[in-house]
């Protein structure tokens, strides 16, 4: 195989330029606003709750040790 009949390597080919690039990056990835949000907002939930559990437990506890 001649060296003009193999594939160009990494540094030979034309490179698109960085617009056009960056565009196709965030076509595929989005923003990171465009992510979704359900598993934080789930985490979130889950804290807000168990604390709040968490709260009146030791309130009833507190209670029941002081009768």
């Amino acid at each position: 195989m001649t060296p003009s009949s193999s594939p160009p390597g990494p540094e030979e080919r034309p490179q698109p330029p960085r617009e056009e690039l960056e565009r196709q990056v965030r076509d595929h990835y989005g923003n990171w606003r465009d992510q979704p949000r359900g598993l934080a907002c789930a985490v979130v939930a889950a804290f807000l709750l168990l604390t709040t559990a968490a709260f009146a437990f030791a309130v009833v506890a507190v209670v029941m040790a002081a009768r």
